[in-house]
């Protein structure tokens, strides 16, 4: 590679990490202690809640504001310009989940709409190259007819929001994820000499780093809707980006990378369809939240049940990171790695016992036999 750090790496993020690392603290220790009760927040219920502390939602908030701080500082380059058309795509999200992780009151076809305006924005506004998809076995075909690509990578960003919306139930995880995909993208960017993409994907991961300073393991600040998101849009765009620029690189490499929130939304989805519950139906039955209820019932484990989950499943967020720089060059070696994780999820999911399902049945039983 014939280019230095000096060439990719912009010096000024590390004002913005700092400014991330004080803001996180500040709403971690100071904000939501003083000014919650005050401005008349309500508490966040729902049925996949596992925290007992009314925790602040804003770390994604904090997130949001340093990059967009960042970008403002900045003197314009290539890489600041792809932040910039980013951000401003984002605009809807960042109302609307805003919104949510401080009243909790935006309906989640609402949520969902907004992902869909983002992504034809971004399809609207981008005009950069895109993978080139004509040749991907399975569904080649169908991309090529009218519309097809486009309607595909909006529909492909939104599913990865949602899983890293669904995944955001424990400390630490959902950061981890992002990191692992940011990884990931960082090392194709080096193996690539793509110095704009390098820039970019390590200053996201530089102002995301203090979140998860504060998020794991004691999870005194989280991500909220805004943050699991935003994160999900943005990993999306600059793989969608990246491989746009490197045709060399099989499309299915981008699967690859961001195998776990996709696999996540399509294991939520089939399991409700099955069930026939609303896809909008939160439930207690993703794979993080067995996990959790389980070690919750070891006495071992009870006190230190969240921050185990993180650890545990690090197999599966580490994967695509760790797999991508052994298949990268070879089509047929990635989906074998696409199939080998789905294979080793389901696995899991199936192994791992849903032990607040049975809970809540024997709840049921009880009350009405009263």
């Amino acid at each position: 590679m014939n280019f230095t750090v000096m060439q990719w790496f912009d010096f000024n993020v590390l004002i913005f990490m700092g400014m991330s690392l004080v803001l996180n603290g500040f709403i971690a220790y100071v904000w939501h202690k003083k000014f919650y009760q005050k401005l008349g927040l309500k508490s966040y219920r729902a049925i996949q809640r596992i925290h007992l502390n009314e925790t602040p939602r804003l770390g994604g908030l904090v997130f949001i504001l340093s990059l967009a701080s960042f970008v403002m500082y900045c003197p314009a380059n290539e890489s600041i310009q792809l932040f910039k058309l980013i951000l401003i795509c984002l605009i809807p999200i960042i109302v609307f989940g805003l919104k949510e992780d401080l009243f909790h009151n935006v309906e989640p076809a609402i949520r969902l709409l907004s992902l869909l305006f983002v992504g034809w924005l971004f399809r609207a506004q981008f005009t950069g190259p895109l993978p080139h998809m004509a040749n991907v076995p399975l569904i080649g075909k169908l991309l090529a007819l009218q519309g097809g690509i486009s309607f595909f990578y909006i529909l492909s960003m939104v599913a990865v929001a949602n899983g890293m919306n669904l995944i955001d139930g424990v400390n630490g995880l959902c950061g981890a994820v992002a990191l692992s995909i940011l990884g990931a993208l960082l090392f194709l960017s080096y193996k690539t000499s793509d110095v704009v993409m390098l820039s970019t994907i390590f200053s996201v991961i530089l102002i995301l780093i203090p979140f998860l300073i504060f998020n794991y393991p004691y999870g005194k600040i989280f991500l909220g809707d805004l943050g699991a998101y935003s994160l999900g849009i943005i990993i999306s765009m600059l793989t969608i980006i990246l491989f746009g620029r490197h045709p060399e690189i099989s499309p299915w490499g981008a699967v690859l990378i961001l195998i776990y929130p996709a696999t996540e939304v399509v294991f939520s989805f089939l399991r409700r369809a099955m069930k026939g519950a609303s896809i909008y139906h939160a439930d207690t039955a993703h794979l993080h939240l067995k996990c959790f209820h389980f070690f919750r019932l070891q006495f071992l484990y009870k006190k230190m049940a969240n921050a185990l989950i993180t650890p545990i499943l690090s197999p599966l967020w580490l994967f695509p990171m760790i797999s991508i720089s052994w298949v990268y060059q070879k089509s047929t070696l990635i989906f074998i790695a696409i199939l080998f994780f789905v294979l080793c999820y389901g696995l899991l999911y199936g192994i791992v016992p849903n032990v607040q399902k049975k809970q809540n049945k024997k709840t049921t039983k009880i009350v009405s036999n009263l």
